[in-house]
């Protein structure tokens, strides 16, 4: 009896997930190899200028020590270097008013409203699949990046046996790993937007499905429903988007590109499914409009979900005006601040962790909350266990007694290894975190919220500085690919 009890206990324990590590290169102080290299030249030079002059030999000294010091020390999960970078690069971009943005009668660029910022030379092009229908595909030149993104309904966790949840996060993982070997494959996102729900949906559904004739009360009934349902609801919008890049060594247009971006959407469409447990669509043109208008002015929002009619082309979808600041981006009718994942979860984590992360909040005129994947692919996965299993390991050799950070970063490198070498992918991943807010006045108690969300799902996450605007573009289905707009000009 009492074996029957344990493996019942067994059965229903729930599963837990993690060892997610951030790779640490050997070397001293924290430089990496390329920083430790320096600084062994920095020494080598000195003690050569030491029998010739010592004021060279302690003035080279000096400079080496103020160039490397920056490199050495770390602000949130960033080097001195990249924040003093980053300062520099947004007082530069103020001077220019590169922080500004008008569009439409009022601006000296363009009379149409296109989208800001790094979307501003961004194209759609709807692209014929057959059983599928149009597929929009988004374009970003200056990157050559393409995108394709599936509007998903998930069925939620409610009511939903754990063994069911446990299948699809296993149907999640096969899904990821197989996209290490999705040729030309740079990013895939995950985003769950949630906003207040305006009942149009469901005023249409009554609306479609009422007969005129029908018994006074029953109708009566119906309208109380269409009137008070959507009080205090939420709508969630979730999508998929899947990032291309151009074949190398081949001269392709846009538009063939795109079809064979669209026709690689079966078999990750098939792949999908399992994982979600509900159905997926392909976005077209309109619908991608819609949601990048909708969240650039939340007060549209309500008229495109009214009338579609109303959606602008992919040309007209952008903003009026826009002005970032250094921790927060005006726009239309709304102000967002982005966060983003300074680190992960430590230890083991359940299935459930961030469910209260994407819960709709009612304060927030909308919410979104994006995960980035860029896979490794397999030969590059193998190289980089493999270092970063070395690295553990000098990490912890070099003291005499490990830390137990130390040990468990080992342990957790040892295991990345042996999965990797089964079949495993190895994917960097960050998340990012947008709220909308009517007004400034409300960013902190937007802020409180948000931080409080990260804090049940155990996530550190830091605002944006000075990349408000691109960080709120890269949440939308653009596929924007953040490093690769770091040295673009645009």
């Amino acid at each position: 009896m009492s074996t029957e009890v344990r493996e019942r206990a067994s059965e229903q324990q729930q599963r837990t997930y993690g060892n997610w590590r951030l790779g640490r290169g050997a070397g001293l102080f924290g430089l990496g190899p390329a920083g430790t290299i320096a600084a062994f030249l920095v020494m080598v030079v000195s003690a050569a200028m030491l029998p010739i002059s010592t004021l060279a030999a302690l003035i080279t000294a000096v400079i080496g020590l103020l160039v490397l010091a920056p490199l050495a020390i770390r602000v949130n999960g960033r080097t001195g270097f990249q924040v003093l970078t980053a300062r520099v690069a947004w007082w530069l971009a103020r001077a220019r008013r590169h922080h500004v943005y008008v569009s439409g009668v009022a601006s000296k660029v363009t009379a149409a409203h296109q989208l800001p910022g790094v979307l501003a030379r961004s194209e759609v092009y709807e692209v014929e699949t057959g059983r599928s229908g149009l597929v929009a595909v988004v374009v970003v030149p200056q990157s050559r990046h393409y995108t394709v993104t599936l509007r998903c309904a998930p069925e939620g966790m409610d009511l939903v046996d754990q063994a069911v949840i446990d299948a699809r996060v296993s149907h999640l993982a096969s899904w990821l790993a197989a996209l290490s070997r999705e040729p030309q494959l740079v990013q895939a996102q995950v985003t769950v937007e949630t906003t207040p729900d305006p009942g149009t949906r469901l005023a249409a559904e009554v609306t479609a499905t009422s007969r005129p004739d029908a018994p006074a009360l029953a109708l009566q009934v119906l309208d109380d429903v269409v009137r008070s349902y959507p009080a205090g609801s939420a709508a969630v919008d979730t999508r998929v988007s899947l990032t291309y890049t151009a074949p190398p060594g081949r001269s392709m247009s846009h538009e063939d590109v795109c079809r064979e971006v669209a026709a690689r959407l079966p078999h990750l469409h098939a792949g999908l499914t399992g994982a979600t447990g509900a159905g997926i669509v392909p976005m077209s043109a309109r619908s991608l409009a819609a949601v990048v208008r909708a969240a650039y002015d939340p007060d549209a929002a309500l008229d495109l979900a009214r009338d579609p009619q109303l959606t602008p082309d992919w040309t007209q979808a952008g903003p009026v005006a826009t002005r970032e600041s250094w921790d927060s981006y005006r726009h239309d009718s709304g102000v967002s601040r982005t966060w983003c994942m300074v680190e992960a979860p430590r230890g083991v984590v359940y299935s459930r962790l961030f469910a209260r992360l994407t819960d709709p909040d009612p304060q927030l005129l909308r919410k979104r909350v994006t995960m980035i994947y860029r896979p490794y692919s397999p030969a590059d996965a193998a190289r980089l266990v493999e270092a970063d299993k070395r690295d553990a390991r000098f990490m912890a050799a070099k003291k005499p007694q490990p830390s137990a950070r130390d040990l468990t970063d080992l342990a957790a490198a040892d295991q990345a290894a042996q999965e990797e070498a089964t079949g495993a992918g190895v994917v960097r991943f960050t998340v990012l975190v947008t709220a909308t807010v009517a007004d400034d006045g409300k960013l902190d108690e937007a802020t409180g919220i948000i931080r409080a969300r990260a804090g049940e799902a155990r996530l550190t996450i830091r605002p944006m500085y000075g990349c408000q605007a691109a960080g709120f573009a890269a949440g939308l289905p653009a596929g924007i690919v953040l490093p690769a707009h770091a040295t673009i000009p645009f």
